[in-house]
């Protein structure tokens, strides 16, 4: 890998009326004004486990858990389902594993739930067809050896170990069962995944091997936000933090195609790597397309997720963006690279490393302007030659066009000027140097104090435009 001595999509945002903004004075006072009432506490979220285990504890001396997939909780919106929530339901939700395992265990999130949550029941199954499940696949999750569970406002919940075979790269389809009224949801926006939901009134329908009585399809996870396997070796996860070009917006629907879930195929299944992505977030403030932006998240989303060992961070286009709608709560270069060092200080304070993206080209959004532009490369300079990162993705040389390198390749752009598509996450995943890890094949060695790490070199397979 090459090392840098040091030297001395994300998702569009929303017309106005649909992004509300917080700021303050400075990058530490506007997470702290943020985080109130309900939002606090959920940011402070328990985590409860069962108590009972189902069919006996994990395998192996001292078995320890890992993450294997994961979406980052929203808030919900003032309308549609996520403000409506569901009554006496069946959601079916594929969750796609990036690490395998003979023992699993699910969280449940209520975290910005008005009230309590009942899930009457919860099963995992392997797949088949389109909404459907392989018959006789069908186990249940239970929570303190109970089938049913109830997740306070503000709450989050793990599920006792279940034994079920998981393989990396496969799905595991989630059915989760609602009886009374849910009220406002936790959820995940974007999915990129067709989840399936049941009639309102028509009970529990975790046992149905089609989708038949299923007659709604959203693109969005509602309450499960986690899937951990148990293992008996390196527990190592990679998390992957940031707005839509971590969260795949742009990418091929239902085909796992984001950057995370290619660079986890890379990993050959030996790590699981965990998308943290939300369309639209920002570093500093919080948005109602947007939920909570990374400062007030980082803990909660990256720190607390099982194994974590690595962090890898591409972030802050919203926050240039924003400024188009509202420009009085827009926070200056100044302030999104102090929030960057602070994000950066917490991982190290864990003993983690971060690995920091620098942004990529947006000309021709309807945001763009020279000013936006001059603090993008005011970012992507700090990023590459001051940070306190540990290594850089350079996803700014990695997509840009060569004839206008403020703009993004023709070959990479799925229209919008700023969301690459499934050939432009691949060349960003393909791209990453492994020895950057701390985990998985081709682990590297930590970087020595005042090191940062070219986690892109350019080479012959790591650069140009790849089909």
């Amino acid at each position: 890998m090459t090392r840098i001595p040091r030297a001395s999509r994300a998702r569009r945002p929303r017309p106005p009326g649909r992004i509300r903004a917080r700021r303050g004075g400075g990058a530490r006072r506007l997470r702290a004004a943020a985080l109130t009432g309900v939002l606090l506490a959920a940011l402070l979220a328990p985590l409860t486990t069962g108590t009972a285990r189902a069919g006996g504890p994990p395998p192996g001396p001292g078995g320890s858990w890992t993450g294997s997939w994961a979406t980052a909780p929203t808030l919900p919106h003032s309308s549609g389902p996520s403000a409506e929530g569901f009554a006496d339901q069946t959601i079916r939700q594929p969750l796609r594993a990036t690490r395998g395992g003979e023992w699993i265990r699910l969280r449940l999130s209520n975290v910005y739930g008005s009230g309590p949550l009942t899930v009457e029941a919860l099963s995992v199954a392997l797949p088949r067809g389109r909404g459907g499940i392989r018959p006789g696949s069908s186990t249940g999750v239970t929570f303190g050896g109970a089938a049913s569970v109830t997740v306070p406002a503000g709450a989050e919940v793990l599920s006792d170990p279940v034994a079920f075979r998981v393989r990396p790269d496969t799905d595991v389809i989630a059915s989760l069962h609602v009886g009374e009224p849910t009220g406002p949801t936790t959820w995940h926006r974007l999915a990129n995944r067709t989840v399936y939901v049941s009639a309102p009134g028509s009970g529990d329908r975790r046992e149905d091997t089609t989708a038949t009585a299923f007659p709604t399809t959203l693109n969005s996870f509602f309450f499960v936000t986690g899937l951990e396997v148990a293992t008996d070796g390196d527990p190592g996860t990679v998390v992957a933090i940031g707005a839509s070009h971590t969260d795949g917006v742009g990418s091929t629907r239902d085909a796992a195609r984001s950057y995370p879930s290619v660079l986890a195929r890379r990993l050959g299944g030996e790590v699981g790597v965990l998308n943290a992505g939300i369309g639209a977030n920002q570093v500093i403030n919080d948005t109602v397309h947007g939920s909570v932006g990374a400062l007030g998240r980082f803990d909660r989303d990256v720190l607390g997720q099982p194994g974590v060992r690595d962090v890898l961070f591409i972030q802050g286009i919203n926050d240039i963006l924003g400024a188009h709608y509202f420009p009085d709560d827009a926070p200056t270069a100044d302030e999104v690279i102090a929030a960057y060092q602070e994000l950066t200080d917490r991982a190290h304070a864990r003993g983690l490393r971060i690995i920091g993206g620098t942004l990529g080209p947006f000309r021709g959004v309807p945001e763009f302007t020279e000013e936006r532009e001059e603090m993008r490369q005011t970012l992507n300079t700090w990023i590459r030659e001051e940070s306190g990162f540990d290594g850089v993705i350079d996803l700014d040389r990695l997509w840009r066009d060569p004839a206008d390198p403020s703009a993004l390749h023709p070959a990479y752009d799925t229209g919008d000027r700023l969301h690459p598509n499934d050939a432009g996450y691949a060349a960003l995943a393909g791209a990453i140097d492994l020895g950057c890890l701390s985990v998985g094949p081709g682990a590297g060695s930590a970087p020595t104090a005042g090191e940062r790490r070219d986690c892109t070199p350019p080479s012959p397979s790591t650069s140009g435009v790849r089909p």
